[in-house]
């Protein structure tokens, strides 16, 4: 059933018995004044996570520090029914209403939106509707309308309202109350579905499909759908031919690009998984979206398989992750990939799986930030005509200590 107010037994409760961040610690409040306008946002939002408790710091496009820790785990005084857990993140899709909204993936499947003036929060909503359904992604489509892609199926469906999962469900966030889901396991053949991360494309809603088997051991090949939210429904579909598990999307500032990153699965060890893996290019000018390009991004990075964070710093440079690898002492790799010469450049390295978002805000700065976990802060990432440069690294949440992982804005 669901319900405004979420039990507290979701998660580490708000007394913090099992959370990580320390009992005292509290808001260090909101962000009251705007950005510089126009492309600009109000903030970042700067998620920070050991994977046991979360903090989310707000921090001005010129690198200041605004609030160190606006709301956290530790939050008692904000309005919080169910404290986060240690496994947040932040919608894909950049939030332009003022409020900042946390997906609480799994097991909880809480979504929470905090005013992002007041560090209060509003409201939340549990999106698990009867079973751990991992909510992957929150998209708004409109003031009265936003989609929460659900990444998990439910195998004893049936027993209450929406509880099939696999699917894309419809929220009006004024409720906040679910109102309707969009069926998308059928778009994983004999595959799960897997629905994964959302952009909006022209008037367009695009979903990555995942595609794997339940053990995530093989997997399809990817697959992009388009949701018409005037009918709240598919309207079209294009597949990754020999690529798997992809997640990532990224928009080019004209709107014209679609930059789509597949992961290829871990169980075909470094080499096949590599074989799964690139960065590929849509145009979007057609609908669906025509593939461009692909540019065997793995092949130029020692192999190295592409982690779902991208970026676009211009119309013609992308920049992204490699995973690294423990076993074999390789580092994580921050790339940037030239679209027009299909050149890629290393800029900086980090532990195997230290490496986060990346966020560009084009039309509003130069600069660019990297998450990095190794060194638990945020590196500015300065873009001249294909070569990147990492300036001075920005501790953010000084409050709590917890390296971050996500940027989002709000």
């Amino acid at each position: 059933m669901v319900t405004r107010v979420v039990s507290a037994a979701l998660g580490c409760l708000v007394a913090l018995a099992g959370c990580n961040v320390a009992s005292h610690v509290e808001s260090t409040g909101g962000v009251g004044v705007g950005g510089a306008g126009g492309a600009c946002p109000r903030a970042l939002a700067v998620l920070n996570s050991d994977y046991l408790s979360t903090s989310i710091s707000a921090v001005a496009v010129d690198g200041r520090v605004l609030s160190a820790s606006l709301v956290s785990s530790a939050s008692k005084t904000v309005g919080t029914s169910a404290a986060l857990s240690g496994d947040v993140v932040l919608p894909l899709e950049p939030m332009t209403t003022g409020e900042l909204v946390l997906i609480d993936r799994y097991p909880n499947g809480v979504i929470t939106w905090v005013d992002g003036a007041t560090a209060r929060v509003r409201a939340q909503l549990n999106v698990n509707t009867g079973f751990s359904a991992n909510a992957h992604d929150y998209l708004q489509v409109s003031p009265t309308k936003a989609y929460v892609s659900r990444y998990y199926s439910n195998r004893n469906a049936g027993r209450e309202p929406f509880d099939a999962g696999s699917d894309l469900l419809i929220l009006d966030p004024t409720q906040p109350a679910v109102v309707g889901r969009i069926d998308l396991s059928g778009e994983g053949g004999s595959f799960r579905a897997n629905p994964d991360r959302m952009r909006r494309v022209g008037s367009d809603v695009v979903v990555t499909l995942g595609r794997l088997d339940a053990a995530f051991t093989s997997a399809g090949d990817g697959l992009l759908v388009g949701i018409d939210p005037a009918t709240d429904s598919v309207a079209w579909n294009a597949s990754l031919p020999g690529l798997s598990n992809c997640s990532g999307l990224a928009l080019s500032p004209s709107g014209v690009l679609l930059a789509v990153t597949c992961s290829g699965v871990f169980s075909a060890g470094p080499v096949g998984q590599a074989a799964q893996s690139d960065v590929v290019v849509f145009d979007t000018t057609r609908r669906p979206p025509i593939e461009r390009a692909r540019y065997g991004v793995p092949s130029k990075l020692d192999g190295q398989a592409v982690a779902p964070p991208l970026a676009f710093a211009t119309e013609d440079l992308l920049l992204g992750v490699s995973f690294g690898d423990l076993a074999a002492g390789r580092p994580d790799t921050g790339f940037a990939l030239i679209l027009s010469t299909g050149v890629v450049r290393a800029f900086t390295h980090a532990a195997p799986f230290a490496l986060g978002d990346l966020l560009c805000l084009p039309g509003c700065s130069a600069r660019c930030f990297l998450a990095d976990a190794s060194t638990g802060a945020i590196l500015p990432l300065d873009v001249d005509t294909g070569a990147v440069t990492t300036g001075p690294a920005l501790r953010v949440d000084t409050t709590t200590g917890l390296p971050p992982r996500s940027i989002g804005v709000f």
